[in-house]
């Protein structure tokens, strides 16, 4: 990320008081005035102000250290400490002895394990023994240290890694939890992270209008880190004015294509619409197609495709430009409004059961965000349109 003086709520805001290890302006700040982000900044408040230890969920590419950064520095604890552990040191034993050393270094610090559930095992084995330990509990404790822990998936999509999380987190300990929502999923702040990574960059650029929208349309996989990429490439070409053709000719971003409805095509388990993608995901897709219904996780597609969890990820990302977990969700959902309209009358316990979904809160909080309205709102309306029809 660009170097920058980081804020909660406009670039104004600084932390020349703090003491900090590493760079203080390293940070990239909280933008964006949709409401997801409104509610992201009101749960950076609320976590600052408590004492609980933090989970953050988001993509890879979203914002993730720099939310903990502006916990801890809006916390009691700004004035100490605040460090980061890579997933990505060379080596388990490298990795413990980090996360050592900085226990010993920082009192009443926070301490950020990054994207915990992409540790090699190996990684995973060590800190699990590191947190079971009597002495490394105690040395948290006596250091008042804070752990502040992200993932790339939501806790709730992590059904395998919940116990791991559990015990980095204390089983027994409170802790808040909340998911910082994908770029894609707040285009409208988009116009604003490009002016202040320009304004870091000191360029001025001009986009046209078919620029612009290309830039909002775009779904950016890599979230604000490969916007910045983007962008730092832009401001290299030594343009006043880019164009939505600069952007293609430079193979920054497509024009947009009209869609196909994938998750239609999903649940009528139409194959025409993938069969030229990628062999793996071809089965992927297929495999997707006639088991949504069941409790299926990444590792069982990518058995049944006959490559890596890590690799279908990546095919999932790059063609789809979604993840596995997402395309689940919304064929889920897709599945629950066909079952809604089909019978009117039909239960909302039965349609989350029926749709693949295990956890009835869980379902009705992912309805509501892909639909805009609760399953017994949608189901209403179901009725009313029903009732209208029957009368006519």
């Amino acid at each position: 990320m660009i170097n920058k003086t980081h804020h909660l709520y406009d670039s104004s805001t600084s932390h020349a008081s703090v003491t900090f290890n590493h760079d203080k302006n390293f940070f990239y700040p909280i933008l964006g005035d949709s409401n997801l982000m409104k509610r992201i900044k009101q749960q950076i408040r609320f976590a600052s102000e408590v004492n609980f230890p933090v989970f953050i969920s988001g993509e890879a590419g979203c914002e993730k250290k720099d939310v903990a950064c502006n916990i801890h520095y809006h916390s009691a604890r700004s004035r100490d400490p605040f460090i980061c552990v890579p997933a990505n040191l060379h080596n388990a034993q490298t990795y413990r002895d980090y996360l050592c050393h900085c226990i010993e270094q920082i009192g009443n610090g926070s301490i950020y394990l990054e994207e915990v559930d992409k540790l090699d095992p190996s990684f995973k084995d060590e800190l699990i023994f590191l947190l079971t330990q009597d002495s490394f509990q105690d040395a948290l404790r006596k250091n008042r240290i804070r752990l502040i822990v992200s993932c790339t998936e939501p806790f709730y999509n992590l059904p395998s890694e919940q116990q791991f999380i559990a015990k980095i987190l204390g089983s027994s300990v409170p802790q808040f939890n909340f998911h910082l929502p994908a770029l894609r999923e707040r285009k409208q702040d988009i116009e604003q992270h490009i002016q202040y990574i320009l304004s870091r960059f000191e360029r001025q650029v001009l986009f046209s209008d078919d620029a612009q929208e290309q830039l909002k349309e775009y779904e950016w996989p890599g979230n604000i880190s490969q916007l910045q990429n983007i962008l730092l490439l832009i401001t290299s070409l030594d343009q006043t004015e880019i164009t939505a053709d600069d952007l293609t000719r430079l193979g920054l971003c497509q024009k947009a294509t009209p869609k196909i409805d994938l998750i239609e095509h999903l649940l009528h388990h139409d194959q025409s619409s993938w069969n030229n993608m990628h062999p793996a995901l071809t089965k992927a897709l297929l495999f997707l197609s006639e088991h949504f219904h069941e409790d299926i996780s990444l590792s069982q597609i990518a058995a049944a495709s006959y490559t890596s969890a890590s690799h279908l990820s990546y095919l999932f990302r790059e063609h789809l430009g979604s993840s596995f977990k997402t395309m689940l969700c919304q064929l889920r959902i897709r599945e629950a409004q066909r079952l809604i309209m089909t019978n009117p009358l039909i239960k909302i316990t039965d349609v989350c059961m029926s749709a693949g979904f295990g956890d009835l809160s869980h379902f009705e909080k992912m309805f509501k965000r892909y639909t805009g309205c609760t399953p017994r709102e949608y189901r209403q309306e179901q009725r009313r349109e029903h009732d209208y029809f029957v009368a006519h």
